[in-house]
């Protein structure tokens, strides 16, 4: 488990590259590339009891989420695989499984989230384990985007991609090069999800021991140092905690 200290801002197209620029000044590194692949999962069978009032439920059913690199292709459009289509790439990945707690509460100048994954490695069949766990492919999606490092801050700078159902079912089969083989790699078509060139930011310290009040202080510290820094640019700030929640029962949710 980790706790998670986070910030969060966008930007467009147009101010993408003096952000870039400001970053590498500021860290003194060129930034590293993010691709990562997310499958967003839940529970077949959910608990999900009848609301009592004045009770509390000590049982609650939790969305989830696996996550991988994308071997993104060469050249345009991007496609990548997809666990529609069910094709070996996937079995041979390397997944994190990730389940979120909703966000603390209080007055708090930093988001605080509590973070429990464990590592997938690789499996001869990733949906009948994920079935095994009692859960189901919900949506799934891509991120492209740039990884900056700063103190113990991590900085990353992402677009989304979904799959592109505008081109028939979005799937392009490509020939595999070894000429002993008739397997084929199915590729789907990804699109960007926001048309109007918008790339979200996220700014977050990983704290690795819960009681560890002196690394929880230290990380806000940082977080709102760096948003002082950046100000001019972004405005670094806390999201709305109940659209993180992802509860099974929560029912307005959006984002896990």
């Amino acid at each position: 488990m980790v706790q998670q200290l986070s910030l969060v801002s966008h930007i467009d197209d147009k101010q993408l590259n003096k952000l870039l620029l400001t970053l590498q000044a500021l860290t003194g590194t060129k930034p590293f590339e993010i691709k990562r692949h997310t499958i967003i999962l839940k529970p077949r069978n959910p608990f999900l009891p009848d609301p009592i009032p004045g009770k509390i439920n000590q049982i609650e059913s939790y969305k989830a989420r696996i996550t991988r690199i994308w071997n993104e292709n060469d050249g345009y459009p991007l496609k990548g695989d997809s666990i529609i289509n069910q094709n070996n790439g996937l079995n041979e990945s390397i997944w994190t499984l990730q389940i979120s707690d909703i966000p603390a509460g209080g007055e708090n100048n930093v988001l605080i989230q509590n973070i429990y994954e464990t590592t997938i490695y690789k499996t001869d069949d990733i949906i009948g384990y994920l079935e095994e766990l009692g859960y189901m492919h919900e949506v799934e999606f891509w991120v492209k985007g740039w990884r900056f490092y700063y103190n113990n801050i991590i900085f990353e700078i992402s677009k989304l991609l979904l799959i592109d159902n505008n081109n028939d079912d979005g799937i392009i089969n490509v020939d595999n090069d070894n000429e002993n083989t008739t397997n084929i790699n199915n590729l789907t078509k990804l699109k960007d999800f926001d048309d109007k060139g918008v790339y979200s930011i996220k700014a977050f310290v990983n704290i690795s021991s819960f009681n560890d009040l002196e690394s929880v202080a230290i990380g806000k510290k940082n977080l709102l140092d760096l948003k002082s820094q950046l100000q001019d640019l972004i405005d670094l700030h806390i999201p709305d905690r109940l659209l993180m929640d992802s509860r099974i029962n929560y029912t307005n949710h959006k984002i896990i």
